[in-house]
This record gives structure tokens, sequence and C-alpha cells, in this order.
């Protein structure tokens, strides 16, 4: 296998965790499990944030890097709005509170609204990752 056929794998195999992780995170919500519903909304994301950068040959060892890269590279690209980049780094932090916090306390419509901007933000990963592989 090539190196190009390998990177391909596994920007395939984020893609899957990305929408696995949509799909968790809609079925924990329907629970009423605001805390598993953001920590699964926010891994969908990092999941196609990943597999962007796989498509770039690029990888980071961190969340902060995926993150940092987000907002200097696929805003100014186009491929995600100044908000979307915020609101990835904001559920980085609140995924950590709900993980780690013990009094937190997510309102319903946070948790619709949090799934929902992670539908928009994986399949706004999916434009950039087929503009990538049109390169």
């Amino acid at each position: 296998m090539t190196e190009q056929e390998a990177r391909e794998r596994i920007v395939i195999q984020q893609m899957r965790l990305a929408r696995a992780c949509l799909d968790d995170a809609a079925a924990a919500a329907d629970r009423d499990s605001a805390r598993l519903a953001w920590n699964r909304a926010y891994y969908a994301r990092f999941h196609a944030a990943t597999a962007v950068f796989v498509a770039r040959d690029r990888r980071f060892r961190k969340h902060r890097g995926i993150i940092k890269a987000v907002h200097e590279d696929l805003v100014p690209e186009g491929f995600l709005a100044p908000e979307q980049a915020v609101a990835f780094e904001g559920l980085y932090a609140q995924r950590l509170d709900a993980d780690y916090g013990d009094f937190v306390d997510i309102p319903r419509e946070q948790v619709v609204n949090t799934l929902e901007t992670a539908r928009r933000f994986v399949a706004a990963m999916q434009v950039a990752i087929d503009a990538a592989g049109r390169k």
C-alpha cells in the first residue's frame, strides 16, 4: 500500500468515526444524556477535522493543534465561517467541563444546537476533503 493509499484509508476511517459520533450524540440527546451528547458532538468535529488534515498530509499531536489549524486554514479558505471555528474551540472546553466537572447543567436547547452545529461542521469537513482530493 502506498503512503497516499494509507492516508486515504485513514481519512475514510476518521469520517466514519465522525459520523458514528454524530449518531451517538443524537442517541444521547434523545436519552437526555447531555454530557455524553456534548462529548460525542465534540469528537464528531474532532474526527472530521482530523480527516481533513490527514487528507492534506498534516498531523497533530494535540487537540489544540487541530483547533488552531481549523482557525488558521479552514476559515480563511472559506470551508468554515469564523463562528463555526469558535464553536469548535468552545465545545472543546465545554466537553472537558462535561467530562470532568462535578456540577454541569446543560440545557436541552444547547444540546440540540450543539448537535446541529456538529452536523454542519462534519458536512463542511467533507467538502474540504473533497476539495483536497481535486488538487
